[in-house]
């Protein structure tokens, strides 16, 4: 394509009329110009990802601004080939990503079949390139597959990693063997949601197949001739002539691409598991943003990977994530991954600390917290771990003791305590809570309800008298003290002494521990310290001296983020100075996050409790807070629920209330990611209590169900509204049990905000019952 075509397919676009993810696309033509200049191509691709592409979001500017990205690409006109080709290939990855989840709105749906149309296009803009000898004439070659097969044409048999050889099938035409018609929407009997539709099928064209085949039969063949091969072999092609000449690597890309499509054939996973060492180098060639070959064979074929990676004789720190993987992405093939992870952690030499990280991920059984223990114990320090830019002091010890807690292990607690006794960084330590995420010991504890034992509290206190981190923003103290005041007072009595002495390093914590103890021998200290107008110490003084005085001088301080604990430990509720206060909280209309909403809300019950009139008056707030759906959606129910019971409302606000939850169950709220799953499943269980029916249809009731039963967050309200369900009308039961069915037969398992097969393992204890009900009823 010439400059002058290119440049007219970008100026044809109304790119002020579209939008990307920082306002309306107008900017876009300057950063595509951009990329035939080497002293702005790095630029004009780091805006281009970050705007038109932001973190795999889809917008109405993305497929234009792709279009006519390829278009510069495929006419050799940009400053940096290899990078513009990879940002059209996260383009790709981006669509599939979409089309793999259950896409609901029309609006989305459409944008999604835009792109993936426009795929067909860019796939023809850039074959060219595949003639040519750098990265891009590969990621050419994978855009032309790309293109071709939405991940809903992938039916990768998971649970079947033992299939009997067969010859792979292929897709030729009897008249022209390179008019391959292929199938892009086979059912699923795993699907979990509502898919979007592609067209039901494509065909290939057989420039794009003559492009690849005449590439992959040149000679020496490299890793453009082995993504070629890919690419042709994930087409349905015959790439038999291109392995003629038996070349392992492309021979190893044509095995790659069927296990990547599905295949479990043994001969497929026994050529993998011999041909190790030769994959890993061939993985990268042949597949998008591949970080380890691991990684990405449970991303494509737990069932596979499964098998594969548990027939590797000595597996690597990579093999054991990616066993890890399988664990976390597949219910069938879990079991025997874990198998092999314990085999694994049994052998001499192992590392633990590897093996802990593994095996705290894992479904809690017997087995896996026994290995948890003696892997514990053979721990004798700790390290340093990551996330992002940020470095934090770690024990793996107290990774598996709070894996053993979370599983209700009571052997928790020593590899607890032998953490902090021995470790130097013990105030600082943060603890593993989820795949990838970390909290600060104390924190995490508390949030697990962590129960209090005589070693626990004295490793805390050894821990508490380190020396403090380096770096201030690594101190746990203040969290580490929030988990004694958690415990009853007799059970810390000895930690008071100590913990006294570190209210100049972590005040609010400290002050609210001592007031929580009840020590009035602190009182001067708090004095003391609370001349500096800390809020959260003059709070503290105030609920031990329970001076009026002392608790006016705390609505004199700056109280940001310090509302809720004034609210919630303020002694006199019919204070005139206080209420005005809550009156100042609650405002006119919801407030902006949600903690203030939370605030809102706690201040109208306040206002309610000291004055019944106040409901009335508060309701219009109350009812914009329910309205909006927003967090915290629950609360704002309850309160109204609480209020309409105790007949503190007038009959019209109880008769705008019941029809406001019977909208919320019907119309959904939105936010900028779609539908607020857990207000209309709140709503449906307000109508529920109050012995109304539920409006809308069986399936709108399913879909609620299911958003909030798959929705990491809603999770327990949807739990809850199909365990009301059970004894709803026959219709209504029937189509959620059909929906749950399908939930609880799928192989993927549920996000999670946690340890994703850990949490999925429970929502599955807990939901099997409900549906067996669903089912007999």
């Amino acid at each position: 394509m010439s400059s002058a075509h290119q440049n007219v397919l970008v100026a044809e676009i109304d790119w002020p009329a579209l939008e990307h993810a920082y306002g309306d696309a107008s900017d876009v033509p300057g950063w595509i110009e951009g990329l035939g200049d080497a002293q702005t191509v790095e630029e004009s691709l780091h805006e281009l990802w970050g705007a038109v592409l932001h973190q795999g979001t889809l917008y109405d500017s993305t497929a234009p601004a792709m279009t006519s990205i390829a278009a510069a690409l495929g006419a050799r006109q940009t400053a940096d080939a290899e990078n513009t080709a990879w940002l059209l290939l996260m383009f790709a990855d981006a669509v599939r990503d979409y089309e793999q989840v259950g896409l609901e709105d029309p609006e989305t749906v459409a944008l999604v079949r835009a792109a993936r149309e426009s795929l067909i296009g860019i796939a023809q803009l850039v074959r060219p390139l595949i003639s040519d000898d750098g990265p891009e004439a590969a990621a050419a070659a994978l855009l032309q597959a790309a293109a071709h097969t939405p991940d809903s044409a992938r039916h990768t048999s998971a649970s079947a990693p033992h299939a009997p050889d067969s010859t792979p099938s292929t897709h030729t035409s009897a008249s022209d063997p390179h008019d391959s018609t292929l199938d892009t929407h086979e059912s699923n009997p795993h699907e979990s949601a509502p898919q979007m539709h592609m067209c039901t099928q494509r065909t290939v064209d057989s420039a794009a197949l003559d492009a690849l085949a005449a590439r992959a039969g040149s000679r020496p063949a490299g890793y453009v001739e082995q993504a070629c091969v890919a690419a042709l072999t994930t087409l349905g092609a015959d790439v038999s002539p291109a392995l003629a000449d038996g070349d392992p690597g492309l021979a190893m890309a044509a095995t790659l691409a069927r296990i990547a499509v599905g295949s479990n054939q043994t001969g497929d996973l026994d050529a993998l598991v011999t041909g190790w060492e030769l994959a890993v180098e061939v993985v990268p060639n042949i597949a998008f943003g591949v970080s380890t070959l691991p990684e990405w064979l449970s991303a494509v074929n737990s069932g596979a990977a499964a098998h594969v990676l548990a027939a590797l004789p000595v597996p690597d720190e990579a093999a054991i994530f990616g066993l890890v993987d399988v664990v976390i992405g597949s219910r069938s093939n879990a079991a025997a991954a874990v198998r092999r992870l314990l085999a694994v952690a049994a052998l001499p030499g192992t590392e633990p600390e590897t093996m802990i990280a593994a095996l705290r991920q894992c479904p809690p059984t017997p087995e896996v917290g026994d290995a948890l223990v003696a892997l514990a114990e053979q721990v004798t320090g700790g390290g340093t771990a990551t996330i992002g830019s940020s470095a934090f002091d770690t024990d793996a010890r107290a990774d598996a003791a709070f894996a053993l807690l979370r599983a209700g292990d009571g052997r928790w607690s020593r590899p607890m305590a032998r953490a902090l006794l021995t470790n130097p960084a013990a105030r600082g330590l943060m603890v593993a809570t989820s795949v990838s995420g970390r909290s600060a010991l104390g924190h995490a504890l508390i949030r697990e309800h962590a129960s209090s034992a005589t070693m626990l509290v004295a490793a805390i206190l050894q821990a508490l008298r380190r020396d403090p981190p380096a770096d201030p923003s690594r101190d746990g103290t203040g969290h580490l003290v929030s988990l004694l005041a958690s415990w009853p007072a007799e059970a810390v009595a000895g930690a008071l002494p100590q913990v006294r002495e570190l209210l100049g390093v972590a005040p609010k914590a400290v002050a609210d521990a001592l007031a929580t103890w009840g020590d009035t021998a602190s009182i001067d200290r708090l004095r003391a310290a609370g001349g500096s107008g800390d809020a959260a110490v003059l709070l503290a003084l105030a609920r031990l001296t329970m001076d009026r005085n002392d608790f006016h001088r705390v609505l004199d301080a700056d109280l940001r983020y310090t509302e809720s604990a004034v609210l919630g430990h303020w002694a006199d509720r019919t204070d005139t100075r206080f209420l005005d206060w809550c009156r100042s909280l609650v405002g006119t209309e919801p407030a902006t996050s949600v903690y203030q909403r939370g605030d809102q809300l706690t201040a109208l019950r306040i206002l309610a409790e000291a004055d019944s009139g106040a409901a009335a008056t508060g309701w219009p707030v109350l009812r914009s807070l329910i309205d909006a759906g927003t967090e915290p959606i629950e609360d704002a129910i309850g309160l109204a629920l609480d209020w309409r019971a105790r007949r503190l409302l007038p009959p019209e606000a109880c008769t705008d209330f019941e029809a406001l939850l019977a909208d919320l169950v019907v119309t959904d709220r939105t936010n900028y990611s779609g539908p607020v799953v857990k207000t209309g499943v709140a709503a449906a269980i307000a109508l529920l209590d109050l012995g109304l029916p539920l409006p809308g249809t069986p399936a709108r009731v399913t879909k609620l169900v299911a958003r909030a039963v798959t929705d990491e967050w809603a999770r327990d309200l949807g739990l809850r509204l199909a365990e009301r369900l059970t004894v709803a009308p026959a219709p209504v039961r029937r189509a959620v049990a059909k929906k749950l069915r399908a939930l609880v037969d799928h192989d993927e398992r549920f996000d999670s905000t946690g340890d994703i097969a850990v949490e999925d393992e429970r929502a599955l204890a807990r939901l099997r019952p409900i549906l067996h009900d669903l089912e007999a009823g």
